[in-house]
């Protein structure tokens, strides 16, 4: 090592928490410019290069630094999308936000058919001139960062590449070489299929939309069509209004845990479609008006949110009352978990009650 690069390396010490500073700063730039276009990420994270591995960088046969600025990737951020296509979208957010480095950037996904193995697309990215302008950025001028997109399963097949030592196709064994093959298709083919499972639920939300309204009898009870359900139904959106305003709790959600355990208790009730949750709703009402009064009279909770189809689960309960007898009632109240387990015994007589007063049907 010569004099000009130990120069450097000290230059390097002497900076690690400004350049730890910059890779945080373009973590949390990152994470808010990629929510703001509402991709889905998996993570983000960023590293600084140690002073060893930079020791070795710029010894390396073939290297040739003119200056430190040269080195690109002392700070290094790494972006990781849940699919494929959306590495493309995230590549379009940072080219157009950030000053990009071209000549030290490039995408190493694979375009040669008989090539597999690592593949992310890179970015040596600065600050762009407008970021620089602000106080807090001002610090950070000239400094690179070199960020990697990639997808989870992208990121897979790298980690583990690494770990087995290899990092060309050229440095693994014949003998294995159709092993490798085989993987990297596999894993391209998995990245493939999430992004058209992603697609297909996509076009089922909408078409649930559409059916509800025309064919509710053929749209199946599910979580997905529960919460189209949930959003769209007037008379879940009154009695739902109602039931908040009563115990001063403020609307949210649904979340997917509540979505699969409706789902789980209606259908076990009989309830298989959206015309027979529809016709269910509008037939017991008034019972979930008047059971939402008798068990929220004196709600501790106030305040906190509450889930968006909250009369769902109270329907739910009134269905549960028709039962044939209170043991029955009481083992379904066990079963679901509903209300609190000492409660449960004064909770299955009130439903019973109140079945038991309906008029009977002619």
């Amino acid at each position: 090592m010569n004099g000009k690069q130990r120069e450097w390396l000290e230059t390097f010490r002497a900076q690690q928490e400004l350049y730890r500073k910059f890779g945080e700063c373009m973590q949390q730039l990152l994470t808010h410019l990629l929510a703001e276009e509402n991709i889905p990420i998996n993570s983000i994270t960023y590293r600084v290069k140690s002073v060893d591995a930079l020791a070795e960088k710029l010894t390396r046969p073939g290297k040739d630094y003119d200056s430190l600025t040269e080195v690109t990737d002392l700070v290094g951020v790494r972006v990781v999308t849940h699919f494929a296509d959306d590495v493309d979208r995230v590549v379009r957010v940072i080219d157009r936000h950030f000053e990009v480095d071209h000549d030290h950037s490039e995408d190493k996904r694979p375009h040669d058919p008989h090539w597999f193995g690592y593949s992310s697309v890179h970015r040596v990215c600065l600050l762009s001139q407008e970021m620089l302008a602000k106080p807090e950025y001002a610090r950070f001028a000239g400094l690179r960062c070199e960020i990697q997109v990639r997808s989870i399963l992208q990121h897979a097949w790298a980690e583990i590449e690494h770990d087995l030592g290899y990092k060309v196709a050229g440095g693994i064994p014949n003998s294995l070489r159709r092993r490798f093959s085989m993987l990297a298709g596999l894993l391209e083919l998995a990245d493939d299929q999430f992004m058209r499972l992603r697609d297909e639920l996509s076009l089922y939300s909408t078409r649930v939309v559409a059916q509800m309204h025309d064919h509710p009898e053929s749209v199946a009870l599910d979580p997905i069509s529960l919460e189209t359900f949930i959003r769209r139904s007037s008379l879940v959106q009154a009695l739902d209004e109602e039931i908040s305003q009563m115990r001063g709790r403020p609307l949210m959600g649904p979340t997917k845990a509540v979505l699969e355990a409706r789902v789980e208790e209606l259908q076990y009730l009989g309830i298989a479609n959206l015309k027979d949750l529809a016709d269910a709703l509008e037939e017991s009402q008034e019972l979930v008006r008047s059971l939402a009064r008798q068990i929220y009279r004196d709600d501790r909770r106030r305040g906190l949110p509450m889930s968006r189809g909250s009369c769902l689960s109270l329907l739910v309960q009134v269905l549960i009352g028709r039962r044939e007898n209170l043991q029955e009632i009481r083992a379904l109240l066990d079963r679901f978990n509903i209300g609190a387990p000492a409660a449960r015994d004064e909770r299955a007589v009130l439903l019973r009650s109140m079945a038991q007063a309906l008029p009977e049907k002619v």
